[in-house]
């Protein structure tokens, strides 16, 4: 006698009898194995996703335009904090550090030649990339600073307390800004080789007749938060 299990013949002697409702539970678990296989291929494969964009989202880097000065701005409230006031020395060497820490996180992140850092719309990022994105922001930094010089004293010409905008010491502070940022970087190698964390330290930049004429400009704590 002839019959079909699963569009598959089978034949069996005569005389044999075959239980029909155990055919139909062995297929109904053969179908519930092949479920349970096919289910746990996808949760697999779901972890699998899940796992890859975790790890991209972890080597995502947003890049914000106020790193820098958001740093910058952390160290001064620090520094007011600690003496109750700061002059426009501690802004100049506030940015070199702040740029200069920016700069070690980016050779953090990049050290690892293995590993890839994205930008946020997916795009490889390189650690040159970052770079200049760094620099960028130290430049759009000393023309806010210059313009912020520049507004004040031109309200002091306009009272009557100075004669004329002071355009040589504006041109010395953009002097003093990138001497900041390169003895900064210079201190972040030395304190790299040595295993020693980098601080703020008191550099003066540029001469004290240009830090006199600041200082005297309004009120730098308001100004330069």
């Amino acid at each position: 006698m002839a019959i079909s299990i699963s569009n598959y013949p089978v034949y069996l002697q005569d005389g044999l009898k075959l239980d029909r409702d155990c055919l139909k539970s062995q297929e109904s678990q053969n179908e519930g194995r092949k479920v349970f296989d096919r289910d746990s291929l996808k949760v697999s494969q779901l972890s699998k996703n899940r796992k890859i964009l975790m790890d991209r989202i972890k080597h995502t880097v947003v890049q914000s335009a106020a790193s820098l000065s958001n740093m910058r701005a952390g160290i001064l409230k620090q520094i007011g904090e600690e003496k109750g006031q700061y002059g426009y020395s501690e802004v100049v060497n506030a940015c070199g550090l702040s740029y200069a820490k920016l700069y070690s996180e980016i050779e953090q992140r990049h050290e690892k030649e293995q590993e890839q850092y994205y930008n946020a719309d997916g795009t490889l990022l390189t650690k040159e990339e970052e770079i200049e994105w760094l620099d960028m922001q130290y430049e759009q930094e000393i023309e806010w600073q210059k313009s912020c010089f520049r507004i004040a004293a031109q309200g002091q010409v306009i009272q009557g307390n100075i004669p004329e905008t002071p355009t040589k010491e504006i041109e010395e502070l953009e002097d003093a800004f990138y001497q900041a940022r390169d003895d900064y970087m210079k201190l972040y190698n030395e304190s790299k080789q040595a295993g020693r964390p980098l601080a703020l330290q008191n550099f003066i930049f540029g001469n004290s007749r240009m830090y006199e004429m600041l200082n005297r400009l309004g009120n730098l704590q308001e100004r330069v938060k």
